[in-house]
């Protein structure tokens, strides 16, 4: 499990620079919580995103997708960068056994530094568990992802 875990971590750490090429920005960085491992965002446009995370929890290997909207207007402006909250609805694969596969609603704010590429952020995500049984969970955490130029942006 840990060489599975470990595998994925190396192979999505050395595509992120590729992805980075294509239009749009790309973030890569870490989450502390529910998962505890990797995270990444790419922007779609200016108001809609597409985010994963992949690591661990309790001892098994979990996998998210959520397909974000932002709101920047509802928190007030700040000088020291962006301040969205966003909500979305994804998907979520953890490798218990049998292995569980839920709906994610997804809900966080994020601070985008003003001077460097980077995004700190908090969300929580209630689970709704389609198989093998149904049921709920809950997600959350805390992370920091650092933004790629796109090939051309100076």
């Amino acid at each position: 499990m840990r060489r599975l875990l470990f595998l994925s971590l190396l192979i999505a750490a050395s595509a992120a620079p590729a992805w980075a090429g294509q239009s749009g920005k790309l973030g890569a960085g870490v989450i502390l919580g529910v998962p505890f491992g990797a995270s990444a965002k790419y922007w779609v446009d200016e108001r809609y995103a597409a985010q994963a995370a992949m690591g661990v929890s309790d001892g098994n290997f979990v996998f998210s997708s959520d397909y974000l909207l932002h709101f920047d207007d509802v928190l007030p402006k700040r000088r020291a960068g962006r301040l969205p909250l966003y909500a979305g609805v994804g998907i979520k694969v953890k490798s218990e056994k049998p292995t569980f596969f839920g709906l994610r609603f997804i809900g966080g704010v994020s601070l985008f530094h003003s001077e460097k590429p980077l995004e700190f952020f908090a969300e929580v995500a209630p689970v709704l568990r389609l198989a093998p049984s149904e049921g709920a969970a809950f997600d959350g955490g805390v992370g920091l992802r650092y933004y790629f130029k796109s090939i051309g942006e100076k």
